[in-house]
C-alpha cells in the first residue's frame, strides 16, 4: 500500500469513474485501474465491484474511505508544514536579551521579523547579561543577546562592538560639541553605570589618564535611568546606544565620547546542538536592525 494507490480510491470514489478520476489526477485511465488492482491486492480484499467497465464501491470501499481521507489530510498537513519549514514560515524561536535591547529593539525586530512569518511562535525573556549567558549555556533558548564576556565552550558567540554615548539635554553648552572628552566634562555632574559594569572602570580610566579627577555625581544600575536623570537635567549620562536609541525623542542629544567606551554585546548561541535555519535567518535580521539603529542615533 503506497500513497499513489490511496490518492487513486480517494479519486475513483469521489469522482464516481475511474475515467473522471483519471482526468483529476492527470493520468491515464489503465494507470488508475492498475493503482486500484495494486491496493486491493495488498489490502486483501476488493474495494469495487467490476460491471461492464464500471467500478462499484463494495462495503469495504465505503469503510475504508474515511481512513484513506484522514491519511491523505495528514500527509497534505506534512507537506505545508515542510514548506513552511523551508520557507521559515513556521517553527519557533526562544530568545533571551538584556533589559537595554528589550523594551524597544527586540519588539520592534520581532513584529517585523513574524510581519512576513505568521506561524513562527517566539518567546523573548528578559534578564541581566550573566542569566543571559547562563541560560545559552544550559542550551535553554535558541539565541541570546547579551554584554560580553561569554568565555563558555558551551556557547557560540558572535561578538559585536559598539560605543556608548553621552546624553545631555539640547541645551547644555556641550551640545554643540561633536564629540566629548574627559576635559570637557570636568566639573560636570557625570551619570555613570555601577562599578560592577565594564564601562564604569573603562571611563574612570579615562578620566585618570588626562587628569582629570574621577567624581560620579550618580550612579545607576541600567542605562535607562541614566538616561532619564539626564533629561531631567540631573547631569550627564553615559549610555547605550540602545538606550540613546529609545530616548530620541526626548529633549536630549547624544554625541561620542573620546576616547571611546566599547560597549560589547554578542550574539549567543547554544553551542551543543545546531542551529535551524530560522535561528539564522533571526540573526541576520537582528544584524541589520542594528545597522538601522546606529545609523539613526548617530543622525
Amino acid at each position: 500500500m503506497n500513497l499513489r494507490q490511496i490518492e487513486a480510491f480517494k479519486a475513483v470514489m469521489t469522482e464516481g469513474s475511474v475515467t473522471q478520476a483519471a482526468t483529476a489526477l492527470g493520468v491515464t485511465q489503465p494507470a488508475v485501474s492498475c493503482l486500484i488492482a495494486n491496493l486491493e491486492n495488498s489490502m486483501g480484499f476488493m474495494l469495487f465491484k467490476r460491471h461492464r467497465g464500471r467500478f462499484q464501491p463494495t462495503g469495504e470501499a465505503e469503510i475504508f474511505l474515511e481512513e484513506a481521507e484522514r491519511l491523505l489530510a495528514s500527509h497534505s498537513r506534512a507537506v505545508r508544514a515542510a514548506q513552511d519549514i523551508r520557507d521559515m514560515k513556521s517553527g519557533s524561536l526562544r530568545i533571551a536579551a538584556l533589559p537595554a535591547a528589550s523594551i524597544n529593539f527586540m519588539p520592534r525586530l520581532i513584529a517585523a521579523f513574524t510581519r512576513e512569518r505568521p506561524d513562527v511562535k517566539i518567546s523573548i525573556q528578559t534578564r541581566t547579561s550573566p542569566r543571559v549567558r547562563e541560560w545559552i549555556s544550559a542550551q535553554l533558548f535558541d539565541i541570546g543577546f547579551a554584554e560580553l564576556p561569554a568565555d563558555d565552550p558551551a556557547v557560540d558567540c558572535e561578538p559585536i562592538s559598539l560605543e556608548c554615548l553621552c546624553a545631555m539635554p539640547a541645551s547644555h553648552r556641550l551640545a554643540s560639541h561633536h564629540r566629548i572628552t574627559p576635559k570637557d566634562l570636568a566639573g560636570e555632574p557625570l551619570i555613570v553605570q555601577n562599578p560592577e559594569h565594564s564601562a564604569h572602570y573603562q571611563l574612570k580610566t579615562a578620566f585618570e589618564d588626562v587628569g582629570v579627577p574621577w567624581a560620579p555625581h550618580m550612579v545607576c544600575h541600567l542605562f535607562a535611568p541614566a538616561c532619564r536623570l539626564a533629561a531631567e537635567g540631573a547631569g550627564i549620562a553615559i549610555v547605550d546606544p540602545f538606550t540613546a536609541r529609545d530616548f530620541a525623542i526626548e529633549n536630549l542629544v547624544f554625541r561620542p565620547f573620546e576616547p571611546a567606551i566599547p560597549y560589547e554585546i554578542g550574539m549567543l548561541y547554544p553551542a551543543l546542538r545546531p542551529r535551524s535555519r530560522l535561528v539564522n535567518d533571526f540573526a541576520e535580521a537582528l544584524k541589520s536592525s542594528l545597522k538601522e539603529m546606529l545609523h539613526s542615533v548617530a543622525a
